[in-house]
C-alpha cells in the first residue's frame, strides 16, 4: 500500500493497481438490517483501532442514510451490512455495502439486543421456508 499525492499518481502507471481516495474521517459505523429492517449499529470510536467495536445508537438522520443503501441493494432476504464513515463535516459517506456479512460481531452487543437479533433471525429463517 502506498498513501501518494495525486502528482505522484499521476507520474506512474497505476494499471494492475487499486487507487481508493485518502479521506479523513472521525470514525467508521456499520449497521446491520436483517432483510430489509434494520437491527444494530456498532462502531469503531477511534480509527486506529477499526475492529475493536462497540454499539452505536444512530441518528434518524444515520438511519435514513443506511437505508437508502438498503433499498437501493434490493435484496429480499439476507442480512445486509452498510459499511460508512463518518467525516469531519458530520456527514456519513458510503465505504462497503456488504451483503454476503460472515462478520456479525453480535458477541459485542448487549445480552438483550443479541437475543432480540437471533430471535429475529430465526423468525425470518422459518418465514423463509414457509414460501
Amino acid at each position: 500500500m502506498e498513501i501518494l499525492i495525486h502528482k505522484q499518481l499521476l507520474n506512474l502507471n497505476p494499471q494492475g493497481k487499486l487507487i481508493q481516495p485518502l479521506i479523513d474521517f472521525e470514525y467508521e459505523v456499520s449497521f446491520y438490517y436483517l432483510n430489509d429492517q434494520f437491527q444494530y449499529a456498532l462502531y469503531a470510536p477511534d480509527k486506529n483501532k477499526r475492529w475493536e467495536l462497540v454499539e452505536y445508537r444512530p441518528s434518524e438522520s444515520d438511519l435514513g442514510f443506511a437505508k437508502k443503501f438498503i433499498e437501493w441493494n434490493n435484496i429480499e432476504r439476507g442480512i445486509t451490512r452498510v459499511d460508512a464513515c463518518r467525516l469531519k463535516n458530520d456527514k456519513l459517506v458510503l465505504v462497503e455495502l456488504e451483503d454476503l456479512n460472515p462478520f456479525l460481531s453480535i458477541e459485542l452487543l448487549p445480552e438483550e439486543k443479541r437475543d432480540q437479533f437471533i430471535s429475529n433471525l430465526v423468525e425470518a429463517l422459518n418465514s423463509s421456508s414457509n414460501d
